[in-house]
């Protein structure tokens, strides 16, 4: 059962798991949101690479813009994406590790990694080895590419394998070159992926009472969200080619300025009759008697000139009463929000996807929450981001059932951790087999612009 007492759907689930950036912990996050208990495995020298560096970082990724004095356990990139997990920081290269892993792997439903596809066997914890110890675990991959390829050795990032997946290729102004979606929209959405590829497999194991290995490559797994344009050139041979913001099934659609610096309104126009409502609202009588605009194929054939029409009339507006407005007459609309106002909207907190949690690093903040809604077993973030090791002790003990003295001298030999350290600042033990794989190696490394 979960240490956290949640009642979510997962909420007999225990996952452990070894990831490190975005794609990798925001699928931990979303199990953990929905009740699992979620370990998060982390070696010493190879901590999850969102913890940032060991001292300094960039001034933007930290509370009042000040890394220390605890830097890699104040990054908001790595607090943001571990809501609700426990911390175990294990060097799986030093003698007594393998016994901790084996234990925890009997009564583990689930092993969670985005390395390469054969890093998990090389350290021994891949599903052959593992499933000798419980054959109900379902081991999960994440890599970037999928095994057998060409690219299957490759590491990858979300900004590398949007355009690897096609995806970047869609988004573009008519006159200019392909961009990204900005965020790396990669990351969750491998996250996503992850995720319902491990409740699909927890319902093949309620069936079958065996344990699976799944592979979830995140370029060949984003296929799916892109879907309707692989099948178009396949079907047809036409290559979709992007319009910036235009859609072929609304007219105007877009995003459009107000006042003030960089401040937007989106606007989405379907039919006739929302067009007059626009029209109305803006006191654009002009557009409205203009009958080269009164269908929407018309409309759709002469956007450039509409959108500089409509763009001259927005610009008087505050975007948020714009968007209300536009709202209440019936057209689609919303304010085009940044981080803060996000976090201040009375809307996002209505809908429950803000939450305030205390981190003993950072104090209390406000964090984005999940859109998963479950009536009878709901979910949700109970406990901020673990610091790093917060909770070898709890799981060592009440876990595995180490008594005090063991667990001081799995400290003191390094098996286990309080705070990252350097790859030289202890001796290393004998090492296993497989001493020339990092314990934490990734496919998702993130970068300070992820």
């Amino acid at each position: 059962m979960s240490a956290t007492s949640a009642t979510g759907p997962l909420a007999d689930i225990r996952v452990l798991e070894f990831t490190t950036a975005w794609a990798g912990p925001f699928a931990g996050r979303c199990l953990a949101y929905m009740g699992a208990d979620v370990i998060k495995v982390e070696a010493p020298e190879h901590p999850d690479s969102w913890r940032g560096p060991r001292s300094g970082g960039a001034a933007g990724y930290y509370p009042e813009l000040t890394p220390e004095p605890d830097p890699q356990n104040r990054n908001l990139l790595f607090n943001s994406q571990n809501l609700g997990k426990r911390s175990l920081a294990l060097d799986l290269k030093r003698p007594g590790a393998m016994e901790i892993m084996r234990g925890l792997v009997r009564d583990a439903d689930v092993i969670l990694a985005n390395f390469t596809p054969g890093v998990l066997d090389r350290l021994g914890i891949g599903r052959r080895d593992l499933a000798a110890v419980n054959d109900r675990i379902i081991v999960v991959e994440m890599p970037a590419f999928g095994p057998g390829g060409p690219s299957s050795g490759h590491q990858g990032m979300g900004k590398t394998m949007e355009p690897a997946a096609g995806m970047t290729a869609l988004m573009a102004y008519p006159d200019g070159t392909p961009v990204l979606t900005g965020p790396a929209v990669m990351d969750p959405t491998g996250g996503l992926n992850a995720v319902a590829a491990i409740v699909s497999a927890l319902e093949l194991r309620e069936r079958t009472g065996r344990g699976s290995s799944v592979m979830v490559p995140q370029v060949e797994a984003a296929a799916s969200w892109i879907g309707e344009f692989v099948l178009e050139q396949a079907e047809t041979g036409r290559t979709w080619r992007p319009h910036g913001n235009h859609v072929p099934y609304a007219a105007p659609h877009g995003a459009y300025p107000c006042q003030g610096e960089d401040q937007w309104v989106a606007i989405a126009v379907h039919d006739d009759e929302q067009w007059r409502a626009l029209c109305a609202e803006l006191g654009a009588d002009e557009l409205a008697a203009d009958p080269a605009w009164f269908e929407l194929p018309n409309r759709l054939a002469d956007q450039d000139r509409l959108d500089e029409a409509l763009s001259r009339l927005t610009a008087t507006h505050d975007k948020t009463a714009l968007a209300h407005r536009l709202q209440r007459a019936g057209v689609p609309a919303a304010p085009v929000l940044n981080g803060r106002e996000i976090a201040l909207s009375p809307e996002m907190r209505q809908a429950g996807m803000v939450a305030e949690l205390d981190h003993p690093a950072v104090g209390t903040r406000t964090y984005s929450t999940l859109a998963f809604r479950h009536s009878r077993t709901p979910g949700g973030h109970r406990r901020a981001a673990p610091l790093f090791g917060e909770h070898n002790d709890d799981v060592l003990a009440d876990l595995l059932g180490y008594d005090g003295d063991h667990i001081a001298s799995l400290r003191a030999n390094g098996v286990i951790a309080d705070v990252p350290v350097a790859d030289t600042d202890t001796p290393r033990a004998t090492r296993t087999d497989n001493a020339s794989t990092s314990a934490q190696p990734t496919t998702d490394e993130g970068s300070d612009d992820s």
